[in-house]
């Protein structure tokens, strides 16, 4: 292909983008609130949207040599999408009249629909995602050669592709419908804000804030990347948005590169775990257990504020033990000029917390939402006599909210194959048994198990896919040791984020090391170590569902502190520094503090409180003693 055609390819295909990421956002406005078609429609529709887009995405645009071969490669798939999609929509009626009697057609639309599946998963995500489904589509025909343990008697393809077709038990089951009715709409949320200068707000105001106290950049870094993960809902898209600011700021000053790159990415982890707005996967997680998504963000609220305040806490300390000072008062943002300038930002935030706390679906929550922030953008633009650019960032913004959905929805249209063969198949009950057996029956065992099952999945698979699995698979076998079905679906979700900070595999970590220009590896140690926090949080809530708000409120309150107190004895010792710089055997003392108040009973508590009151009147008793005049006094 010439470079004149590549470029007119290009250019077409850019602007087919653009046009179908507007249409799709505009359908699924209008579907929040008209409903106009049933669930396995609306879900055709959808796929028809995000499949297209993501083929002229991948290579089309991204691409660095454009070929005839891989245009025609695209061209093909979409067609592929188009047909399974519209036989869906034509002929649905009729597949609900014959009752499971599928029929040729039937077989042969479905087979292209996953083709079209796999591959967009692969273009999207890579291989991973893709090989986890295809195994779980094998093992659908395997049963009878496999040991008895893990045997069935097996499907036949005229029944295994129908059902993963033309049911809401297969691709167009749970994860894609939540990609088609939450995730596109908040990510439209989260791109309406990004195009309108709200990270810059937020950023601005973080850096006001906490800019001018000890390690400040680095506080406002945590502050910053996790009220913005809360629109993005997605760690390595969080580090590379945020980290571009405040990586550089850390380093100046005196931050070291890997540290730098490790704290950033800790914190662009919190994005998917922090209210109002967490990743696709909480989403999904609501959809799973069948509760309102507002009592899943409610839940997330206090394992969010502990895994906020360990970030905070260690920057601090690291501040305090380096001597790291903040940012001169004159390099600093005014507080005031901020809010004047920005504080329209905060107005649609808070009226998706209304929303969504007031009992509304997470669809109209946030339709109503997104309304209210195009007025507001509107206007704000208006007053500054910039309607028109305004008006462009929103059209970008509107097309974004579609092109960037299909990776999501690529990752969801997979997991509908791994959950759909785990019904058909049985398998669900057939590991949670086997986790049962392996532990025997003690949760101390078990929860581990799950743990790791979680961080080594999250290496190579999205968050979503990785939750899809562990919550068909794990999270059952947690439940059935007397586990509140709640606390054990988020513990399998926090591990499969916090899988993007956890060394060999840790992709925000690779990330921040790329703008930090440090070693990814030693970047993922760092990180690993500043987000420790959050991979004890998850043990915390399964012994403890009071912090998930699923007691008293004087329960909760009790256990809240003790987990504060804890992390804070935690953060110390991996910091060195508490009241000052720590010796070695305050070390040690506070870690056996954060054991004890870890474990939630009284009387260890009360002991680990001690210790910790003995390391810091220690510390202020040897910090007296070596002042000048200390001797005389």
């Amino acid at each position: 292909m010439n470079a004149a055609a590549e470029q007119r390819i290009r250019k077409w295909a850019a602007r087919s983008v653009a046009v179908l990421g507007v249409a799709a956002s505009v359908y699924h406005l209008y579907a929040a609130y008209f409903y106009p078609l049933f669930a396995l429609q609306h879900r055709a529709v959808h796929w028809m949207f995000m499949a297209t887009i993501l083929f002229l995405v991948y290579p089309i645009l991204h691409a660095p040599k454009l070929t005839w071969r891989q245009v025609a490669y695209s061209g093909a798939f979409i067609a592929l999408a188009m047909a399974s999609g519209i036989y869906v929509l034509v002929n649905y009626a009729a597949v609900g009249s014959r009752a499971g009697a599928y029929n040729a057609w039937d077989v042969a639309f479905g087979v292209m629909l996953l083709l079209v599946v796999f591959e967009a998963a692969r273009r999207g995500t890579g291989w991973p995602v893709v090989l986890v489904a295809l195994a779980f589509l094998a093992y659908a025909f395997a049963g009878p050669y496999l040991p008895p343990l893990l045997g069935h008697r097996g499907f036949a393809v005229e029944r295994v592709v129908p059902y993963l077709y033309l049911t809401t038990d297969g691709v167009f089951g749970v994860p894609l419908g939540v990609s088609a009715k939450f995730v596109l709409l908040f990510i439209l949320y989260g791109a309406i804000l990004e195009k309108s200068g709200a990270g810059k707000f937020f950023l601005d105001l973080a850096m006001s804030v906490a800019g001018g106290t000890r390690g400040g950049p680095a506080k406002a870094g945590v502050i910053s990347s996790a009220v913005l993960g809360t629109v993005s809902g997605s760690s390595v898209a969080n580090t590379t948005t945020t980290g571009t600011f405040t990586i550089p700021l850390m380093k100046r000053i005196g931050v070291r590169a890997e540290m730098a790159g490790g704290i950033e990415a800790a914190a662009s982890t919190m994005g998917q775990v922090i209210p109002p707005v967490m990743g696709a996967a909480a989403f999904l997680l609501a959809e799973y257990i069948g509760v309102p998504y507002a009592r899943v963000a409610v839940a997330a609220v206090i394992p969010a504020l502990l895994a906020m305040w360990s970030m905070f806490l260690q920057v601090d300390f690291l501040a305090g033990h380096t001597g790291m000072r903040g940012l001169p008062a004159a390099e600093l943002p005014d507080i005031w000029t901020v809010f004047r300038q920005g504080a329209h930002f905060l107005l649609p935030l808070l009226a998706l917390f209304y929303f969504l706390l007031g009992g509304y679906s997470p669809e109209r929550a946030v339709l109503w939402t997104i309304l209210l922030t195009v007025a507001v953008v509107l206007i704000s633009g208006w007053r500054q006599g910039r309607l028109r650019e305004t008006g462009r960032a929103l059209a970008e913004a509107f097309a974004a909210g579609g092109v960037n959905t299909v990776t999501v929805a690529a990752i969801c249209a997979a997991a509908g194959v791994i959950i759909g063969m785990t019904t058909m198949t049985g398998l669900g009950l057939r590991i949670s048994g086997i986790v049962i057996d392996l532990a025997g029956g003690r949760l101390w065992l078990a929860a581990p198990l799950a743990a790791v099952s979680s961080l080594i999945l999250g290496m190579g698979i999205p968050t979503t896919a990785n939750y899809v699995i562990q919550a068909t698979l794990v999270a059952p076998a947690l439940i059935q040791m007397g586990v509140p079905v709640l606390a054990a679906h988020m513990f399998v979700f926090y591990f499969g984020v916090i899988a993007d900070i956890t060394p060999p595999v840790a992709l925000a970590s690779y990330a921040a090391a790329g703008i930090a220009q440090s070693n990814p590896f030693r970047t993922g140690v760092e990180a690993f170590r500043f987000g420790l926090a959050k991979y004890i949080v998850p043990f915390l809530f399964l012994y403890q569902p009071a912090l998930l708000m699923q007691d008293s409120w004087l329960d909760v309150t009790v256990v809240s502190v003790l987990a504060a107190l804890g992390i804070t004895a935690l953060s110390a010792m991996l910091q060195r520094y508490f009241f000052g710089s720590l010796a070695g055997w305050q070390m040690i003392l506070l870690a056996a503090a954060a054991l004890l108040l870890f474990s939630m009973r009284w009387d260890a508590a009360l002991l680990g409180a001690a210790l910790m009151i003995a390391v810091a009147g220690a510390q202020k008793w040897s910090r007296r003693a070596r002042q000048p005049g200390a001797a005389m006094r």
